[in-house]
Order: C-alpha cells, then sequence, then structure tokens
C-alpha cells in the first residue's frame, strides 16, 4: 500500500518548543434518557392501531450507524412482533455501505453488535432492489427486494441534522427508506440527481412515493441526547412521517453536544468512522461542511485547520468523508480501503474521497495543522482535541482557553495544565 513506508517530508521545526499544555474539561449537557428501551418500544407499539399480524413476514430495517441501544431496540420490535403472531426479520438499510455488498452489509451489523444471535432474528441481506417509481425530480425510488417482499415493513432510524444538506427533513426515517432500503442503486440516484441543496426536497418527494407504493407498518424514530444515549423513542404511523420527522429533526438538533468554543486554530480528532457519522466526523459538531467549506456558520466552531488521528476498526477502511479534514496520521492512512472508500463515495458528491495529507506520526499531524494556522508561536495555537464527534462531554483544550473556561458555568476542569504525551514513536501515548 502507498503509506507501508514512512514517508521522506522534510517538516522544519525550527524553535519548536513544545505545544501548549493542554486542560481536560467536562462539558455539561441536558441528560435526560431513557433507561429501558424494552419497555419504551412496548409502549410505543401498544398505541398504535396496528392490523392482525399472525403469519406475517415483518421487515426490520437496521442502518450502519453507531446508534445508541439500536440493537436493543430492533431486538425489542422483534419481541412484540413475534407477540403479535408476526414473523419479523432483519435487512441491512445501508445503501452503498459495506463495500456495496451483501456480505459486507452482514459484516457492518455483526461490527456493530447486531447479528442472528443478538437481535433474535434472521438477518436477509441482498443488494437486489424493486423499483418503486420516479419522484418528479428523477431519482429512481427503490426497496429492497426482500423487505418489499415482506408483508410488511418497519423502519427503524434515528432522527438527526444531516451532515452535508439542511431542510425541514434530513437524516432520518426518510432516509432510511431512500437511500437505506434504496440500497446501492437508489443512493447512487438519490446523490447524482440534482445538487446538494435541493436534497430535503428530493427526500421528501421520494418518500411519498415509498410510502404509497410499500407497505410501512410503523416507523421508530430514535433521538439521541448529547451523551450518546437514548433520548427519545417514538413508534409514527406511515402517513405521519413526513409531518412528524420535521418536529422530530428540532428537537433532535436541539439536544446534540457542542464544542464551548468556536475560535479554535486546531481542532485535532482522535477518532474518524462511519459508525460514528456518515462523514466519519460530524460536520455538525466539528464546523465544517463538506458543502460549504469555508462558511462560518453561527453557533458552530470554526477550526482553522483539522488534524484526524485514526481510523475506526468499524469503518471497514471506508473513510469517505475525509475530503473535510486538512491533515491525517499514516496509521489511518494505512488502514484505508480505497476501494470501500470509492464505492460509498461514488454514490455521493466525488470530493468525499479526497485524501489530505499524510503525515508520518501523531506528532508531526498535529504539529503541522498548528504550524499552518499563522501564529508566530506555538504556544499562542488555540488546540482542540476531541475523541470523537459523538463523545464530547470530556475534551482536551490549550490553557490560552482558560479565561473562557472560567467564565463557562457548563464547563468544569478535570485535569490540568499537562503537556501531551508521546511514545518514542512520536505518537500520542493514550492512543496506543
Amino acid at each position: 500500500m502507498f503509506f507501508d513506508r514512512p514517508i521522506p517530508y522534510k517538516l522544519i521545526k525550527a524553535n519548536f518548543s513544545g505545544f501548549p499544555r493542554m486542560i481536560k474539561i467536562k462539558q455539561k449537557f441536558p441528560d435526560e434518557h431513557i433507561t429501558d428501551i424494552d419497555e419504551a418500544v412496548r409502549e410505543e407499539m401498544s398505541k398504535l392501531p396496528l392490523p392482525d399480524l399472525k403469519g406475517k413476514r415483518v421487515a426490520v430495517t437496521a442502518g450502519s450507524r453507531g446508534i445508541p441501544n439500536f440493537m436493543e431496540c430492533c431486538r425489542a420490535i422483534g419481541r412484540e412482533l413475534r407477540a403479535r403472531g408476526a414473523e419479523p426479520f432483519v435487512v441491512p438499510a445501508m445503501g452503498s455501505h459495506g463495500g456495496g455488498t451483501a456480505e459486507g452489509q452482514k459484516e457492518t451489523l455483526a461490527a456493530l453488535g447486531m447479528t442472528e444471535e443478538t437481535l433474535e432474528m434472521p438477518i436477509l441481506a441482498t443488494m437486489d432492489t424493486v423499483v418503486l417509481g420516479r419522484s418528479p425530480e428523477g431519482v429512481e425510488v427503490n426497496c429492497d427486494a426482500n423487505a418489499y417482499a415482506a408483508d410488511y415493513i418497519v423502519v427503524c432510524g434515528r432522527v438527526k441534522p444531516h451532515t452535508d444538506f439542511r431542510g425541514p427533513i434530513e437524516s432520518g426515517l426518510c432516509k432510511m427508506m431512500i437511500v437505506g432500503l434504496g440500497k446501492h442503486r437508489g443512493a447512487v440516484s438519490f446523490h447524482k440527481t440534482g445538487g446538494i441543496h435541493g436534497m430535503s426536497e428530493r427526500l421528501q418527494s421520494s418518500a411519498k412515493i415509498f410510502i404509497e407504493k410499500t407497505n410501512i407498518l410503523f416507523a421508530m424514530a430514535m433521538i439521541d441526547n448529547a451523551y450518546h444515549q437514548t433520548k427519545r423513542i417514538e413508534a409514527v404511523m406511515p402517513q405521519d412521517v413526513l409531518t412528524r420527522e420535521r418536529e422530530l429533526l428540532k428537537e433532535a438538533a436541539a439536544a446534540m453536544p457542542r464544542i464551548a468554543f468556536e475560535d479554535i486554530d486546531t481542532l485535532v480528532v482522535d477518532q474518524y468512522g462511519k459508525e460514528i457519522s456518515g462523514a466519519g466526523m460530524d460536520p455538525n459538531i466539528t464546523g465544517r461542511f463538506l458543502f460549504a467549506p469555508e462558511m462560518k456558520a453561527p453557533g458552530y466552531p470554526h477550526p482553522n485547520k483539522i488534524a484526524v488521528l485514526r481510523l475506526t476498526e468499524m469503518s471497514h477502511g471506508n473513510a469517505a468523508g475525509l475530503g473535510i479534514a486538512d491533515f491525517v496520521c499514516r496509521r489511518f492512512a494505512q488502514e484505508l480501503d480505497l476501494g470501500a472508500t470509492y464505492t460509498n463515495s461514488l454514490s455521493s458528491p466525488l470530493c468525499m474521497a479526497k485524501i489530505p495529507m499524510v503525515m508520518n506520526n501523531d506528532l508531526d499531524t498535529i504539529y503541522a495543522a498548528a504550524s499552518a494556522c499563522g501564529k508566530t508561536d506555538m504556544k499562542d495555537v488555540r488546540i482542540v482535541r476531541i475523541h470523537n464527534t459523538l463523545e464530547l462531554d470530556h475534551i482536551w483544550v490549550s490553557e490560552n482557553y482558560l479565561p473562557e473556561i472560567e467564565a463557562n458555568p457548563n464547563i468544569e476542569i478535570l485535569e490540568g495544565p499537562v503537556d501531551m504525551k508521546f511514545n518514542g514513536e512520536d505518537n500520542l501515548e493514550d492512543l496506543d
């Protein structure tokens, strides 16, 4: 592979006396969440006017994101369906993820803890689809062949702001239908038809066709809180999806965590992964958006440079979306699977597959990003380091944020200031 050997660049570190010391802080967010997933699912399904399900085959969707309690929610739905006499099974609903193969998509579910044993249901995976129609914008609407052949479909997914576009409906139930259950063919058609700025409209018009042409029993929406816990589980009848998802999106956006600081010279992201975000690291957290990388939206952080250190194992080498970073560590690059990355990227904007500058180790990666920010003294660089864009309760920030920390009642200092610690190979000790 390209990055098996050290890269022979010459990184000039004249007069480098070290990075600013770092402070570990706790960011405080509302923590309302559900503690009993089975009971929440049972209560929601009890509210629905469900038909006689005895002997009916029901497909339950499972996606490729690391959604808290998603396996438990799917399993609980299966249990409740069996209690009503149904024969539920799971279908992977993840567009072109998993390398665009049926086996790859089953492996993606397994990496997320979703197997036939844990779900207590068979998993039927295929990339074959049934064409349901074409939206007014020209999107070919597809449905997973196994799901279409079932008597009913249960659409289960998380509602949250999308990583690439804005609108009244973004990432959630409608996207699970059109992109997830659309498989590779449906995902390509959706992303290739029109530009990014019309995605929400195309999603809604395509979802109308999907709902009309399939037998959706109900949809189960999930919302996370800022601590990556399940804040809400809500069952929605198919005729209400397009209206209810709009309100759920507002709640989901308000519940997301935030980095408390907008002015950031260098944002260091320890982990990048497809189970973390469709973009590997959520632009709603980093403030760096694929559709407008230079945009400085109010209320979002404004990092000058972004350095990424590791690709998660659950990504299976898929780094589609990495183009919004500026520097990556060679250990990240060594894990790249260009086939998986390009398969995913070819179903969406091609710029998602750009590879940033690759540095040999963590120290060089962070130094290159920090030195590119235009500060004459490295000690003046404002650095924020996060584990990933899902876990923001504990983060590291450089000591030059201290006045802002002391002025914010929702921040608590846990440790530091201390120096970043690197091992003999110049990699961060707490990442090895």
